[in-house]
């Protein structure tokens, strides 16, 4: 089987190599503690990739990760896939007996999260995963496994952020970074909360500006254009403030700045914090600004915003929230932007675009047939 693996850190270029006989995966599952559920054979159609991908790669020691993933790891977290096998305990740890949610044939999108990654070493990146069937779910009747690429992360990240605001009907919202993998999906899911009488504005480069207006933005500004980001914003939306900031990148400018623009003691929800690179001091220095921003204080007299600032955990986001955003897609509600689609054998190019930090929506690779 090929997958793309690496066993030393450093970056996909320096590191991830492409292996035409890695193994295949035991199935079903011989560790004990693996056979208390159900779990699923999943031959990979597409994968997505994401910066964590890259930042997991570059940065986490093989002390860290266990079993396989220490001498052969295989990246990815978005998979579309069809079902190959199903394996089901007779009971549960709780000695109930399960019943299987999936069946062979099945058409799936699954999201193995950074903890099962890193303790088995089997990502998106290879042609069968094994997989515990709590980390997918079924593809929707009417759309092809190519169609959902990229969905599950990025879109249960944005779908995370908004409930996290607790934005409502005929609000009025900032989406910073709304082009990229999360910002499309927090555009389009912001638009259907506030509905038509409310009001989004989308902050995106130039080139973008067209495509954020077809996901639903009212007014898009182009940050390339404004020396001062925070300053036009106060100005512009001042008088009547936004209700929430989705940032899905990371302005560590426009938080320290949202006041002028944000109502107060109202949320401020990043995706991230915006970062240099992919070395580690770039990532240490945006995780202690992401620390100082949890623990400073709100009180304007103290230093603070007097506005909270929340970040997104996208660890594990559970079957329910991975159906609710399912059930937006399969109603049209929201769609997956792809800036572009790599072949298996040039993954490496897919990295690229995604370290380059301008893609326009999900990157994607096609690791074998739909």
């Amino acid at each position: 089987m090929a997958a793309w693996a690496h066993s030393a850190r450093g970056l996909p270029r320096t590191v991830l190599t492409l292996n035409p006989s890695h193994p295949v995966p035991p199935f079903p599952p011989t560790s004990p503690a693996d056979q208390s559920q159900e779990w699923l054979l999943l031959r990979v159609a597409y994968a997505a990739i994401h910066p964590g991908d890259v930042i997991g790669m570059a940065l986490m020691p093989a002390i860290v990760r266990s079993g396989p993933a220490r001498t052969a790891a295989v990246p990815g977290y978005d998979i579309t896939a069809v079902v190959e096998d199903v394996w089901t305990p007779s009971t549960s740890s709780q000695d109930e007996v399960v019943q299987p949610r999936f069946q062979k044939g099945d058409k799936v999108i699954a999201f193995p999260p950074f903890d099962h990654i890193r303790t088995h070493g089997i990502g998106a990146l290879q042609g069968i995963v094994p997989i515990p069937a709590k980390y997918a779910v079924k593809a929707p009747e009417g759309k092809s496994l190519r169609e959902s690429a990229g969905l599950l992360l990025s879109g249960c990240t944005a779908l995370q952020q908004v409930d996290e605001t607790g934005l409502k009907s005929g609000q009025r919202v900032l989406v910073n970074g709304a082009s990229g993998g999360v910002g499309t999906y927090a555009l389009q899911i912001a638009r259907e909360t506030v509905g038509r009488e409310g009001f989004v504005v989308a902050v995106c480069s130039g080139r973008n500006v067209e495509m954020v207006k077809g996901l639903g933005a009212d007014e898009v500004l182009d940050y390339t254009q404004y020396a001062d980001l925070a300053g036009e914003l106060e100005k512009r939306y001042g008088g009547e403030k936004f209700d929430a900031v989705l940032d899905a990148y990371g302005s560590q400018a426009l938080f320290s700045r949202c006041a002028g623009f944000l109502k107060e003691d109202r949320i401020y929800d990043a995706a991230s914090i915006g970062y240099d690179g992919f070395d580690f001091w770039s990532v240490f220095t945006a995780g202690m600004t992401l620390f100082w921003n949890r623990v400073r204080p709100k009180s304007t007299w103290l230093g603070g915003t007097g506005r909270t600032w929340i970040a997104v955990s996208m660890f594990d986001p559970g079957v329910e929230m991975m159906e609710r955003l399912v059930k937006m897609f399969a109603e049209g509600k929201i769609r997956v932007v792809v800036d572009s689609e790599w072949p298996f054998e040039k993954v490496l190019d897919a990295f690229d675009t995604v370290i380059g930090k301008h893609a326009r929506g999900k990157v994607i690779v096609k690791v074998g047939d739909d």
